[in-house]
């Protein structure tokens, strides 16, 4: 693996123009650092959202203790965005096979629109407030995907709650809500049209989300 050069650490840490906002570091906390071996190694980070601020698009990259950069590589944006207050599971690719019991090392958060970044040593304590987020035991799937005609939304360990289904295009905006209290929901994508989109389960206060593809 190769270390992070300092021409990305520094281009990675640049904050843009004035007119980009600037997130409060200290307002961040990284809860928690899994590891996902079934199909694609993940990492499933925890990020909880303390500022009074979203974070557009937001960027997740993770380093070993060494500088290796071991989560996310490629720098790429997997959610439209972190809202205030919010606690969120970012999947990250890795190159990783397995985590170890007492894994350090660096959380690097970045706004993707503005570039505004924080950096967090890991593990951290955190000292601010923190919603409730998702036992790591339920998880938000989607099949196909990429998908076409109809997106099957599978929710496990639902328990018969209620909860709202929504889906994000890849300007934010919402395309459609479904509210169900089942754990396999059939959602028609047919009047969707070709591209990214995000989809954010939420019950009670509990915040699941994950990407979809379409192509008709």
């Amino acid at each position: 693996m190769k270390k992070i050069t300092l021409l990305f650490a520094l281009s990675f840490l640049i904050i843009s123009s004035s007119r980009a906002q600037t997130i409060t570091c200290s307002n961040f906390c990284v809860l928690s650092i899994t590891i996902d071996t079934v199909g694609v190694n993940t990492l499933k980070v925890t990020v909880f959202n303390g500022d009074t601020l979203n974070i557009n698009y937001p960027v997740v990259v993770v380093t070993n203790a060494a500088g290796d950069t071991v989560g996310n590589k490629d720098t790429a944006f997997f959610f439209f965005a972190q809202l205030a207050g919010d606690t969120v599971i970012h999947s990250i690719p890795t190159t990783l096979d397995s985590l170890g019991t007492a894994f350090t090392g660096t959380v690097y958060y970045r706004d993707g629109i503005s570039h505004s970044t924080c950096s967090f040593a890991y593990p951290m304590n955190c000292t601010v407030g923190i919603k409730e987020v998702v036992a790591e035991n339920n998880s938000l799937t989607t099949y196909p995907n990429p998908a076409s005609n109809n997106v099957i939304v599978n929710l496990s360990n639902l328990n018969n709650q209620k909860v709202t289904i929504n889906i994000f295009n890849n300007y934010g905006q919402l395309v459609k809500t479904i509210t169900t209290y089942a754990n396999l929901t059939s959602i028609d994508i047919k009047d969707l049209s070709n591209g990214i989109y995000f989809i954010t389960a939420d019950v009670g206060n509990k915040r699941l989300n994950t990407k979809l593809v379409v192509s008709h």
